[in-house]
């Protein structure tokens, strides 16, 4: 347990239907470079809206450092790694 607070982001990503949630939640891991403490994903959204075979998996990722409290800054960067890691890894796109 880290005595530096934590900080929640949230990201939603569009993308093939057969891609498991549990791969997406590893890429995630991965590219968070051990400053992501935790990946819940607390929502699956299934439409015609998003395409055919498609879906949407939303995740709350937590950052957390522990020996300093993270910046505004190294939260985005994470941030953009995590997106770039996911489109990349899973043919998704974060949904806006």
């Amino acid at each position: 347990v880290s005595r530096f607070p934590s900080t929640d982001v949230d990201l939603a990503f569009v993308l093939d239907e057969r891609v498991p949630a549990a791969a997406v939640a590893a890429t995630i891991h991965t590219a968070g470079e051990g400053l992501v403490t935790g990946v819940e994903l607390f929502d699956v959204f299934r439409a015609e809206s998003l395409g055919a075979g498609t879906k949407s998996l939303a995740y709350r990722v937590r950052f957390c450092a522990t020996d300093r409290t993270l910046t505004d800054g190294e939260v985005g960067e994470l941030r953009g790694r995590i997106i770039a890691a996911v489109e990349s890894t899973h043919a998704a796109q974060l949904r806006g």
